[in-house]
């Protein structure tokens, strides 16, 4: 071989001596019988790749059956030296190669470092004389879901003067759930997931922010998905924070059944009322609407045929706030005394003929059967000394009366007593009203 190389050799120096023209044909003629021996003579030869990808193959594996996944490995690409036949190798390329690392003996949450393979997408005959790192270092985990409430932190957003920003039970997020997804050992320690608002602003208004991100903390230790392997299945999310102006209202208490002559401010005045005001919190949304009405609410209704001496009458602050109103102070039950001093209590006799049936249905005859009834009237003393039966008006009033059916009926007296405006009747213990019994008959021609 040696002696054809150095013939070739002198044949083309002599040829270039002679003439350009022949010089460059020469040269020509040259390369290809270069090529042609090169491809004769050397058919293998060696090649690098560069970046080729690496895979690792969970198929099959117990691994997979157990929900594990690779979280981190210590390299993503590798260099591959080959050798081969020219004719095999010489148009490959990086992206034909995939380094794959075989799962097959994972059994549990640990790191596992796995030696490497070679495979070619195209088929190509070759050996692998080299990779490099021929081992990777891979972190399994097994990958969990977990539902987990949402909490809302606020950074830099502040009430205004006069304005109070509710708590976090107030705070409405939407949505408040989110399935977070990841591995095991990073979200079974996940106790709180919250929505970030960082804004610094003054609100006088309920606003709603938007946040697209979480941070999730084990109590006050914050989580860090340094990985990048966490998930969760909600990107946005609305965090509603209601605003409440501070504002001072009066209490006032409602009488029902009262005698037409009582003089209702009067008692009033003379009630011991345990709280008589209450600093409370408006939602911003219902503040145009408290505007409308004075500063004063009503607490409830009393019915005077309840109210005896030193009667207690109980109400709930969640029962007469107007919804979506705070009791800053926490009172909770507002107690309202009737008074007590003073006060006579006396039982007053009604005969029967004596009771007036006021609108009576004309198509009736109604005779009142029961033979009287005795009322309990309570008054101060210097009224309750002149009182008489004279002076009080024991009547029917049929006005409402709508399913009175012919026959016997029991219907409630009421009491008019119109020369004094600081008596009233108190019912016993069986009813507020005492009642008697009428006999209705239709009048002739009547049904």
């Amino acid at each position: 071989m040696f002696e054809v190389l150095k013939k070739i050799k002198t044949f083309f120096s002599n040829l270039f001596a002679k003439d350009v023209i022949i010089k460059i044909g020469s040269l020509v003629a040259a390369i290809v019988i270069w090529f042609v021996v090169s491809v004769s003579v050397y058919q293998t030869m060696d090649d690098v790749f560069y970046n080729v990808p690496i895979e690792i193959d969970l198929s099959g594996t117990y691994a997979e059956a157990s929900g594990y996944q690779p979280m981190t490995q210590s390299d993503e690409t590798v260099v591959v030296y080959i050798t081969g036949d020219r004719g095999e190798i010489g148009n490959l390329k990086s992206e034909d190669l995939v380094a794959v690392a075989s799962a097959e003996n994972v059994m549990y949450a640990r790191e596992y470092r796995l030696p490497l393979e070679i495979r070619c997408n195209s088929n190509k005959d070759f050996e692998v004389t080299r990779i490099e790192p021929s081992v990777i270092s891979v972190d399994f985990d097994r990958i969990v879901t977990k539902e987990v409430e949402l909490k809302s932190r606020l950074t830099g957003v502040r009430a205004a003067d006069g304005y109070i920003m509710g708590d976090q039970d107030d705070i409405v997020i939407v949505p408040n759930i989110v399935n977070v997804t990841g591995p095991a050992e990073v979200v079974e320690d996940i106790t709180d997931a919250l929505v970030v608002i960082s804004e610094d602003t003054l609100l006088t208004e309920t606003t709603d922010f938007k946040a697209d991100s979480l941070s999730f903390f084990n109590g006050s230790v914050a989580i860090t998905d340094e990985s990048g392997n966490l998930s969760f299945d909600k990107t946005e999310f609305t965090v509603h924070v209601p605003i409440y102006e501070r504002r001072t209202v009066s209490l006032n208490v409602l009488f029902a059944n009262a005698p037409e002559s009582f003089d209702i401010e009067a008692f009033r005045g003379k009630l011991d009322m345990s709280v008589t005001e209450l600093e409370i919190a408006v939602p911003s949304e219902s503040i145009r609407e408290m505007n409308s009405i004075d500063n004063s609410i009503d607490i409830g209704t009393i019915d005077m045929r309840e109210v005896d001496i030193g009667s207690e009458f109980s109400f709930h602050t969640s029962d007469f706030l107007p919804e979506g109103c705070q009791d800053l102070g926490e009172v909770r039950t507002v107690t309202v005394t009737c008074p007590s001093e003073g006060l006579v209590r006396r039982p007053i006799h009604f005969t029967g003929s004596s009771i007036q049936l006021v609108n009576a249905p004309a198509q009736y005859n109604i005779d009142i059967i029961t033979s009287g009834v005795t009322a309990i009237f309570i008054g101060p003393s210097e009224s309750m000394d002149q009182l008489t039966y004279i002076d009080i008006i024991a009547q029917i009033n049929m006005t409402n009366i709508f399913d009175m059916a012919t026959g016997y009926n029991k219907l409630p007296v009421t009491f008019v007593i119109p020369f004094y405006d600081d008596v009233w009747c108190v019912g016993s213990d069986d009813a507020l009203s005492p009642r008697v019994t009428i006999n209705a008959t239709p009048k002739d021609g009547s049904q």
